[in-house]
């Protein structure tokens, strides 16, 4: 079955462009297109699309009113916004109806690639029902604008770490949690540090900007009783497994790329529990030895699928994605040639299943990890 686009814009000329620049894509995918909000719901009812990419601001039905209906009435449909004001695309994120956004103009291999990114883990989501969960959740996690705010800044020409610890020390509460993990035995640092710019100058810019989303993620959910300390409790192994994942890589010489690419993923890799815990009433109070199982059961997926979906439609890298969705499979992981998945899988089970220190892991032990895992899956990693 084709996947089935809906693009929707007021403007006659736009749509017209639009027709012309995928063109190309008439074959693998079914596409539709609207002259503004009220066509776009009219042809949903007639038949609801996998995708719908719209504009924002069009008269009558605007874009943020447009994709929050849809939001309601088909929450399996992937929600995109294509605009020339990028304002308008923070504003839509923080309302938490958009999955991705597009800016104007937009070349179709950016469109089309975008569109197969929001598909490409949803064939790990086979379940209908799970996917309506994980698209209707009203807390769903959403990428924050300071994270973007920083990206922006980091990938500009002139980048400036003035700038980047303006704009973090800005939130008083990103401020205070950062220098509280950076000051904790986590890093282990020789020296206290006491303001944000002390913090980037020793770890690194990406360091600190992977730790800005994770703390805004998990202060964005709710945290009343009786979730408030698991939520605590996922945000403490996230950010061991997160270290310990970075130190592998360290050990195994990785590039600097690599190893703050699987920082992030360590700190992201049960972002899926947030979701299905916001989903689920009750879910919270699962222990994590039963939960997987409970999962499978219940859901007929996991909590890794579910954080690799929402990370797939927020448009994070592939090998992020893969990380998490594989970090309770050692069939997926690949020691021959040791990658971000494989190091989030090692970090995952030695703070699960061990008691061993970060400072006790040297390349030894790694070697010795990695030819247990290699040859058979065991829970007995280091006595």
């Amino acid at each position: 079955m084709k996947l089935s686009v809906l693009f929707v814009d007021d403007d006659e000329n736009i749509i017209g462009g639009i027709r012309r620049m995928m063109y190309p894509m008439r074959k693998e995918w079914d596409l539709l297109y609207a002259n503004g909000g009220t066509e776009a719901l009219e042809l949903l009812k007639k038949k609801p699309v996998d995708v719908i990419i719209s504009d924002i601001r069009m008269p009558g039905i605007d874009g943020t009113q447009l994709l929050t209906k849809v939001k309601d009435l088909y929450p399996q449909t992937v929600r995109i916004t294509l605009s020339g004001y990028a304002n308008d695309r923070l504003a839509l994120r923080n309302t938490r109806i958009v999955h991705q956004s597009l800016s104007k103009p937009s070349t179709p291999e950016n469109v089309k690639n975008t569109i197969e990114r929001a598909f490409k883990l949803r064939k790990i989501l086979h379940n209908d029902d799970l996917l309506e969960l994980v698209n209707g959740v009203n807390q769903l996690p959403s990428l924050p604008e300071i994270y973007l705010e920083l990206e922006k800044e980091i990938n500009s020409p002139e980048i400036s770490i003035e700038k980047i610890s303006e704009i973090i020390s800005n939130d008083p509460i990103i401020t205070a949690k950062i220098l509280q993990i950076t000051n904790s035995a986590f890093f282990g640092l020789p020296t206290q540090i006491t303001n944000i710019k002390q913090a980037l100058n020793y770890l690194g810019i990406k360091i600190i900007q992977n730790l800005v989303l994770s703390i805004k993620l998990f202060s964005s959910v709710d945290h009343n009783y009786p979730s408030a300390e698991l939520y605590q409790s996922i945000f403490n192994h996230s950010n061991k497994v997160a270290l310990l994942a970075q130190h592998l890589c360290k050990l195994n010489n990785t590039q600097k790329e690599l190893k703050e690419e699987t920082f992030l993923s360590g700190l992201l890799h049960d972002i899926g529990k947030l979701v299905i815990m916001e989903g689920i009433e009750g879910l919270a109070l699962k222990t994590d030895s039963d939960l997987l199982e409970y999962e499978q059961e219940s859901l007929k997926s996991t909590h890794a699928e579910i954080g690799a979906y929402l990370l797939g439609i927020w448009g994070l890298p592939d090998s992020i994605v893969e990380a998490v969705a594989y970090h309770h499979d050692n069939t997926c992981q690949n020691y021959e040639h040791l990658n971000t998945s494989a190091f989030v899988f090692i970090a995952n089970n030695i703070i699960n299943n061990c008691s061993i220190t970060i400072d006790e892991i040297d390349e030894n032990i790694l070697e010795e990890i990695i030819n247990k895992f290699g040859k058979s899956y065991t829970e007995e990693l280091i006595q």
